[in-house]
Protein backbone atom coordinates (compact mmCIF):
# COMPACT_ATOMS: atom_id res chain seq x y z
CA UNK A 1 0.00 0.00 0.00
CA UNK A 2 1.57 3.45 -0.82
CA UNK A 3 0.61 6.40 0.57
CA UNK A 4 1.78 10.01 1.15
CA UNK A 5 3.15 11.24 4.62
CA UNK A 6 2.30 14.59 5.94
CA UNK A 7 3.94 16.67 8.78
CA UNK A 8 2.30 19.19 10.10
CA UNK A 9 2.05 21.68 13.20
CA UNK A 10 -0.13 22.05 15.24
CA UNK A 11 1.13 26.41 15.62
CA UNK A 12 1.49 28.02 18.87
CA UNK A 13 -0.97 26.32 21.23
CA UNK A 14 -4.08 27.72 20.15
CA UNK A 15 -6.40 25.20 18.49
CA UNK A 16 -7.75 28.97 16.61
CA UNK A 17 -4.27 29.19 15.10
CA UNK A 18 -3.87 26.29 13.28
CA UNK A 19 -3.24 26.73 9.52
CA UNK A 20 -5.99 26.12 7.29
CA UNK A 21 -4.20 23.73 5.23
CA UNK A 22 -3.33 21.73 8.47
CA UNK A 23 -6.83 21.47 9.59
CA UNK A 24 -7.99 20.61 5.98
CA UNK A 25 -5.53 17.60 6.27
CA UNK A 26 -6.71 16.94 10.14
CA UNK A 27 -10.50 16.54 8.50
CA UNK A 28 -8.79 14.38 5.25
CA UNK A 29 -6.90 11.97 6.54
CA UNK A 30 -7.61 8.74 8.96
CA UNK A 31 -3.86 7.79 10.00
CA UNK A 32 -2.13 10.14 12.61
CA UNK A 33 1.66 9.29 14.02
CA UNK A 34 1.68 11.60 17.53
CA UNK A 35 4.56 11.54 19.97
CA UNK A 36 4.70 10.00 23.14
CA UNK A 37 3.62 6.58 24.74
CA UNK A 38 -0.32 7.48 24.39
CA UNK A 39 -0.95 9.88 21.93
CA UNK A 40 -4.47 10.94 23.43
CA UNK A 41 -2.65 12.34 26.35
CA UNK A 42 -0.37 14.53 24.24
CA UNK A 43 -0.51 18.17 24.25
CA UNK A 44 -0.17 17.99 20.15
CA UNK A 45 -3.05 15.48 20.17
CA UNK A 46 -5.24 17.77 22.53
CA UNK A 47 -4.95 20.90 20.09
CA UNK A 48 -5.90 19.13 17.19
CA UNK A 49 -9.36 18.04 18.58
CA UNK A 50 -9.70 21.43 19.94
CA UNK A 51 -9.40 22.30 16.08
CA UNK A 52 -11.69 19.99 15.20
CA UNK A 53 -14.55 21.26 16.81
CA UNK A 54 -14.45 24.60 16.09
CA UNK A 55 -16.41 25.64 12.95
Amino acid sequence: MKGIAYGVGVGPGDPEMMTLKAERLNKENSVFALPGKEPRDTVAYRIAAAAEKHP
